[in-house]
């Protein structure tokens, strides 16, 4: 039967790894926190937010190890403490890491599915177009009216849809429009194309999850604050580039 020393010794062990274990886990939440936030700033690119999300499943898993590697310790112990209180301080230690492990875990599993389910968003709209201001036409073929739009506008001639609807509710105004390719390449040249569109009150976007449109709005932002301050600044992929140099005055 161990000793009275040897039990504390061992408590006080158990005391200085639960410390570290502590610190440990609010080092992973603060990485999880800081994850969220990097892809929310990200353009949405799936490669940036893989490599995010990796980052941080990585320090996830590191300290899942240290909580079952400390778990083992204090359940290996139990047997050691010869005295009821000893034992329920043990016991309860052992509980609260129990907590942590599950704790962390949970993140893990909620985090991993929060990817796979904007992954799989993104997948799905990588073909699609979302047009805004054509005119609308009661009764109207809307796939007709735009691979006609499509064809005389934007130089994609013979554009195969696999679907094309309106959004929302009729108004004043003219509902957008979600349109499908089946072919990317063809929804590519109308991207690509969509400078033709200037002056005609008619915008061609790409169709955005809503991760990608509050990521898109706040680069939009440090556009605009950057061409406030004097500098050259626009959008490219989806990310606000900004350069060095002023804008000349034309006064």
């Amino acid at each position: 039967m161990a000793s009275q020393d040897d039990i504390f010794q061992l408590l006080q062990t158990i005391f200085e790894e639960l410390k570290e274990l502590r610190h440990e886990f609010k080092m992973q939440q603060a990485a999880l926190t800081l994850a969220h936030n990097q892809i929310r700033e990200l353009k949405g690119s799936q490669k940036n937010v893989e490599k995010v999300f990796k980052d941080s499943v990585g320090v996830m898993w590191d300290v899942s190890k240290s909580v079952d590697d400390i778990q083992g310790k204090v359940c290996s112990q139990m047997t050691s403490a010869d005295s009821p209180r000893l034992h329920e301080v043990v016991e309860s230690l052992d509980l609260k890491i129990k907590s942590y492990a599950e704790a962390t875990k949970a993140a893990q599993i909620s985090f991993c599915q929060e990817q796979e389910i904007e992954k799989t968003n993104q997948l799905a709209r990588r073909k699609n177009v979302r047009i805004s201001g054509l005119p609308e036409i009661e009764n109207e073929d809307v796939k007709s009216v735009v691979t006609k739009f499509l064809d005389e506008t934007l130089q994609v001639s013979n554009a195969e849809l696999a679907q094309a609807f309106r959004i929302g509710n009729k108004g004043a105004q003219p509902r957008g429009i979600i349109v499908k390719f089946v072919n990317q390449t063809q929804r590519d040249v109308a991207l690509a194309n969509k400078a033709m569109l200037k002056g005609r009150r008619i915008w061609l976007d790409p169709d955005l999850t809503p991760l990608q449109v509050e990521v898109r709005r706040k680069e939009l932002a440090k556009v605009k604050e950057a061409q406030e301050l004097g500098f050259v600044a626009y959008l490219h992929d989806g990310r606000a580039i900004v350069t060095q140099r002023r804008r000349v005055s034309s006064t």
